[in-house]
């Protein structure tokens, strides 16, 4: 349970914690994308088991979801409604991406993608934080003369 100010109790969530919804630019971005599917498989979870997890960390959540504008958004979780979820749950979290791979998301799977990426972030921002971040000064590239 949450603890809240006086003003906060009466209405059940604080105006003050704020997550920002992720943005077209967050899923146009392969290192995002990839940081994303990883946490999603750190946290070890049934691929028939994510709708519901989701739905509970969404429901939990005592903040305010913030979209790009600056005002409230609310999530339609019916996005995770349909024929063969628990198969895109599989295939975007229940498995680790390649190191090789330039991970991307389909434009049907988009509105989904944004949903999982914003409750996840708002759920664990400390992870979050560095999702999409590298190094400016990447010392692993493989073309270094020295």
């Amino acid at each position: 349970m949450a603890m809240f100010c006086q003003c906060c109790t009466v209405i059940e969530y604080c105006r003050n914690v704020r997550t920002l919804l992720a943005s077209d630019d967050d899923l146009s971005n392969p290192e995002f994308i990839r940081d994303v599917r990883d946490f999603a498989h750190y946290l070890n979870i049934s691929s028939y088991h994510w709708r519901g997890h989701l739905s509970d960390l969404y429901r939990d959540y005592h903040g305010v979801i913030i979209g790009g504008d600056g005002r409230e958004a609310f999530l339609n979780m019916r996005v995770f409604e349909f024929d063969n979820a628990r198969h895109w749950f599989r295939d975007f979290c229940c498995r680790p991406t390649k190191p090789h791979v330039k991970p991307y998301v389909r434009r049907e799977a988009r509105g989904r993608a944004k949903i999982l990426a914003t409750i996840l972030r708002a759920a664990y921002p400390e992870a979050a934080m560095t999702w999409g971040v590298r190094a400016a000064n990447d010392n692993e590239a493989d073309d270094i003369p020295f």
